[in-house]
Formats: C-alpha cells, structure tokens, sequence
C-alpha cells in the first residue's frame, strides 16, 4: 500500500511538471503569435499601433477567425484597443501580448470576478462616505 502512495505521488509530480512545462510553452507561442500580429499591424514601422492601424488588422476576417481560434472573438477592434492601452492611444508590442492574454479564454472570467470584487468595494465606500448601509443599498438593488 506504501508502494502505491509512493508511486502516486511520483505520477502526480510528473503531471505537474508536464502542465506547467506545456504553460511556459502556450505562453511563448501566444507571444510570439502576437508580435507576429503586431509586426504585420504596424504599417508605419514606428514600433507602436495606433488606432487606425490597429482597426485596419483586426476588422479583416481572417484575422477574427484566427484570433477566433486562438479563444479571442473580436465584435469591436475600437473597444479591444481601448481596453488594452495603458492610456496613451498607442499600443506597444508588449500592451498587445499582455492585453490579449489577459482577455482570451478563462482569464476574462477571472478578470471579471476581480472588477466585481473591486466594484463592491468601490459601493462599499462611497456607502461609508455616505452614511449609508451597504447591505440595505444591496437589498434595495435585489427588490428592483
């Protein structure tokens, strides 16, 4: 019976190795993926995408369809661009790689339960500021 724990013990740390080993390599090949897509993006050579160039990419439907595949649907280029700048209307290789790993697959729903987590603590301060009860303003919300 000590053998067989033993030997489980091995095959799970294996496993383990293995997942992490394939997450390091999804990870490299969604970069350079990326930068691929940036390369053939940035029509002025300048190093950065602007909005124009950004729109111009994305709107083709094969670019969809590949992003599609790669767990990234794009309804709205303008509003992904937006939700991966830093704020300076440019995108850099690395706002790219990062905003689009950040919104593909399982990660928007973690994304999203982090904004709904920083929304309530948002709600609950300006309650406190307020004088307010947030749990009455939550059981208000519910009634409505």
């Amino acid at each position: 019976n000590g053998v067989f724990m033993q030997e489980t013990f091995k095959v799970a740390s294996t496993d383990d190795f293995i997942m992490l080993r394939q997450k390091e390599r999804d990870k490299k090949l969604h970069t350079k993926k990326m930068k691929l897509l940036f390369e053939q993006a940035d029509s002025s050579g300048d190093g950065v995408l602007d909005m124009d160039e950004f729109k111009i990419v994305l709107d083709n439907p094969k670019v969809q369809t590949w992003l599609a595949a790669q767990e990234l649907r794009i309804e709205d280029s303008e509003k992904l661009f937006k939700l991966i700048d830093d704020g300076d209307e440019e995108l850099t290789a690395e706002e790219l790689v990062s905003g689009v790993a950040r919104l593909k697959g399982a990660a928007r729903s973690v994304d999203f339960l982090n904004f709904m987590r920083e929304d309530q603590l948002f709600k609950d301060a300006v309650c406190k500021k307020m004088g307010i009860d947030a749990r009455n303003l939550s059981q208000a919300d519910a009634a409505e």
